[in-house]
């Protein structure tokens, strides 16, 4: 009798896990990335700067202060097979863009005015890109970059780093 009377209640547990679960994985699908703008202090950043996603879901970068900003890939930052994205021109506090993140791999993202700050971040959809995993860039696509890039800056005061100097500088220890 009690084994009768405990199955009942063990499948109910269940059921409500269950469903106590689905609501939360659900809005768990949607991600915000804040913009920020901190002139006190000097910095212009992303936060998180480092962001674990899963395949499908959404990433929106609002943008909280009234600092011009962008969001845009390296032109080697994304996997393979994948395009390159960029945000409108952010002016005002509040504005907002998002993408969804429909292939698994390392998304590697800044704000091009404030490059030379380190305003730069990453989305990592599911597993990590490997080295070999990530986008190699057509001539075309680095002389589209480079347009880009001057809007903002003269010949000469940034560079393109490609992705293994990027991550030279990263695991270089600092002086």
């Amino acid at each position: 009798m009690k084994t009768g009377s405990a199955l009942p209640a063990i499948v109910l547990s269940f059921l409500l896990l269950s469903d106590a679960a689905a609501p939360r994985a659900a809005a768990e699908r949607n991600h915000v990335v804040n913009v920020i703008s901190d002139e006190a202090a000097g910095r212009m950043y992303f936060d998180p700067k480092v962001l674990y996603v899963d395949p499908g879901d959404t990433v929106t970068w609002i943008n909280r202060g009234d600092e011009e900003h962008d969001i845009i890939t390296f032109p080697d930052g994304y996997p393979e097979g994948t395009a390159a994205f960029q945000s409108p021109l952010f002016e005002r506090a509040g504005e907002q863009w998002s993408h969804t993140f429909a292939k698994e791999g390392t998304y590697e993202y800044h704000c091009l005015p404030h490059l030379p700050m380190g305003m730069h971040g990453m989305i990592i959809v599911g597993k990590p890109s490997g080295q070999s995993g990530f986008h190699v860039p057509s001539s075309a696509e680095i002389a589209a970059y480079r347009r880009e890039m001057m809007k903002w800056f003269e010949d000469g005061e940034v560079a393109i780093e490609p992705r293994q100097q990027r991550d030279q500088s990263v695991s270089a220890p600092s002086d």
